[in-house]
């Protein structure tokens, strides 16, 4: 699933903004149904985004404005759709590479108990280290998240931390359950979902990776990849 707010703070309507002739959100689409997922729903609040897709004949779903993150709105679409697995794939990632999302779904056929997953990547350059855009995740031993944060202070250790891709894979009664779960003052301050999850005692595995995932948070993110003529 994945979910596309119109009005996000930072850049509203973003996942309408046109990249070689096609919305943000709609090259996302494109690259998750290139993975080994077995359907792709794009979930929204907002009709510009319906419309939009219901002209490219892509399965959209109308959901409720007033969730508070994205995986919120996963769970709405997995109450009415059947399945053992969501993935949420974040609607500003219009170059995801559709071995992330694989290798997320292999990390539930490696551990069938798990709860929920997600994928790190190693390129985590120094920029990025400082980058409060640029979520950064503390992995353990155990292949587990110890923590996730977006500025590290002095202590912080640089060894087994990693760049965060902000995509989730859930069992499908956790994600409900997740989503009935209120919001945890992590969760708040770091404006990160997942933090919910810690908070709450709930594991998170985390697949590492060596591919990477550009996220356009701002409008500058999307000038910069023109700047570099990755786009059009």
């Amino acid at each position: 699933v994945i979910p596309a707010r119109y009005r996000s703070i930072r850049f509203p309507g973003k996942v309408l903004e046109s990249i070689d002739g096609l919305p943000m959100v709609a090259h996302v689409y494109k690259r998750a149904t290139a993975s080994q997922l077995d359907k792709v729903i794009i979930a929204t609040d907002h009709a510009a985004v319906q419309k939009a897709m219901e002209e490219l004949n892509i399965h959209v779903m109308m959901t409720a404005k007033s969730h508070h993150s994205g995986t919120e709105r996963v769970a709405e679409v997995a109450e009415s759709v059947s399945g053992d697995i969501f993935i949420n794939i974040q609607g500003d990632e219009p170059y995801i590479e559709p071995g992330i999302i694989n290798l997320l779904m292999e990390q539930f056929q490696a551990e069938p108990i798990t709860p929920m997953a997600t994928v790190a990547s190693t390129n985590l350059s120094d920029k990025d280290w400082n980058n409060p855009d640029i979520v950064k995740v503390l992995v353990g031993e155990d292949g587990k998240a110890i923590d996730f944060f977006r500025v590290p202070i002095s202590q912080t250790p640089k060894d087994n931390c990693f760049k965060h891709l902000g995509i989730y894979g859930f069992k499908r009664d956790f994600l409900i359950e997740f989503a009935g779960m209120a919001r945890s003052a992590n969760e708040k301050a770091l404006d990160l979902e997942q933090m919910r999850a810690l908070d709450n005692g709930i594991p998170i595995e985390v697949a590492i990776t060596d591919l990477d995932s550009v996220g356009i948070n701002r409008p500058e993110d999307l000038e910069k990849l023109k700047e570099r003529e990755i786009i059009a």
